[in-house]
């Protein structure tokens, strides 16, 4: 059996022959790689034959050019993986071992593969990093969270006579930008991403229903902004901005509850709260009181040179300097 990895440009590849191998994936999917150009990435595909035919693919993301390129599946935390033809399933470990490969050799910088999904085996060539998640499970429509305080102050919220609507880029524009100024400067930390980022991702909202994003605002001023993403029957946290001026209103408990019951008989059948820094034990209980489990999974990534760290945090403020963010973690779900 011969095994042979190429790499590909997004667009040198079908489309179709993605999505039918990822399952519904949105992170897999030609929407999600193209929101990375707005920070100069680059979608690509690793493709997989097996004795000349096609066997699965892995997307992903590049970041630079040449020695200096960082792969990432996926940017931002997000889950990637290989996806296969089921006719090559009995295969994964040895075109998983062929991809790790190929991968080394095309002497990245920085590789890095989320595998939330359990699809690749470990490599001698990669260093396995636990992450961790945090995910509900969702009874139904008349679901509510264990902690009864959370109930009580979504319906507060209601009395509060809190307004939630579906977030239109041309409408609140500039409130969120402040809003992610202030979501920012709370944590100690840069925006993330640039404004063209959150235009292509408003724009992608409007023809992908997978993208699920809430707009709150209180007497004219931004309250709250949730970035969800449906992926595989999950809701996932992605993007949370809240503005604590407005914790009386109580629109993040608000918000996650009415939108998981409200999808529940679409489909939906868990939450992801995302992963939790190891110096935010506050944020970590907050997740919990929703009923939530901690999951683990691996992290694939592989650096080259005694300073690589030290290149990829210059790299980064590159990024950022030329009006660019960085795409280092995901799954934020600020409490009140």
């Amino acid at each position: 059996m011969k095994i042979h990895a190429r790499r590909l440009l997004r667009e040198e590849l079908p489309e179709s022959t993605v999505e039918r191998l990822a399952a519904g994936s949105w992170f897999a999917s030609a929407g999600f790689a193209g929101l990375w150009r707005t920070i100069g990435g680059t979608p690509v595909v690793w493709v997989m034959e097996r004795d000349g035919r096609f066997a699965g693919v892995m997307p992903g993301v590049e970041f630079g050019h040449g020695p200096l390129a960082l792969f990432c599946s996926m940017p931002d935390g997000c889950y990637g993986g290989l996806l296969l033809e089921p006719e090559a399933e009995s295969e994964r470990a040895a075109i998983a071992t062929a991809l790790f490969d190929a991968l080394s050799e095309r002497r990245y910088r920085g590789t890095h593969v989320f595998d939330f999904y359990h699809t690749l085996p470990q490599h001698p060539g990669f260093t396995a990093r636990a992450c961790e998640a945090t995910l509900i499970e969702i009874g139904g429509a008349e679901w509510s969270p264990p902690d009864r305080k959370l109930v009580a102050q979504a319906r507060k919220a209601t009395r509060e006579g809190i307004r939630v609507e579906p977030f239109e880029w041309t409408r609140h524009r500039e409130r969120l930008l402040r809003l992610v100024e202030i979501t920012a400067a709370r944590h100690r930390v840069e925006p993330r991403y640039p404004p063209a980022f959150y235009q292509a991702l408003s724009e992608l909202a409007t023809r992908d229903p997978r993208v699920v994003w809430r707009w709150c605002e209180h007497d004219g001023a931004p309250a709250a902004s949730h970035i969800y993403v449906r992926e595989r029957g999950m809701l996932l946290a992605w993007h949370t901005y809240f503005d604590r001026r407005f914790s009386f209103l109580k629109p993040n408990p608000y918000i996650r509850l009415t939108l998981c019951r409200t999808l529940a008989p679409a489909g939906l059948t868990c939450m992801n709260l995302g992963s939790t820094p190891a110096t935010a034990p506050g944020l970590a209980a907050y997740k919990m009181r929703w009923g939530g489990a901690r999951v683990t999974y691996p992290r694939y990534e592989r650096t080259r040179g005694l300073h690589a760290d030290l290149l990829m945090a210059a790299l980064a403020g590159w990024r950022r300097d030329n009006g660019n963010g960085a795409a280092n973690g995901h799954g934020s779900a600020s409490p009140d």
